[in-house]
């Protein structure tokens, strides 16, 4: 398959994808792989990004996956109170 074919194949099967979340997340990975690495700031997401870190982090909350500030001082010492 030439890049042309792989081109219009793609754009096939993005026009039977109804999932906003999954194109956000396609949109995101082409953005990723095209803008010049100097255009983008280190660690820097997109506001998709951001929303699906901070869906992770409140369902981690909600299912008990975490630690109290104790619990990480204990844990890695370098956590510390100074």
């Amino acid at each position: 398959m030439n890049t042309l074919e792989l081109k219009l194949s793609l754009i096939e099967q993005l026009t039977h994808i109804n999932d906003e979340q999954l194109l956000h997340k396609i949109k995101n990975l082409i953005c990723q792989h095209t803008t010049p690495k100097a255009e983008r700031l280190p660690a820097q997401m997109t506001v998709e990004e951001l929303k699906e870190v901070l869906r992770k982090s409140q369902e981690d909350f909600r299912n008990g996956r975490y630690m109290t500030s104790e619990e990480l001082r204990k844990r890695h010492p370098l956590c510390e109170e100074k």
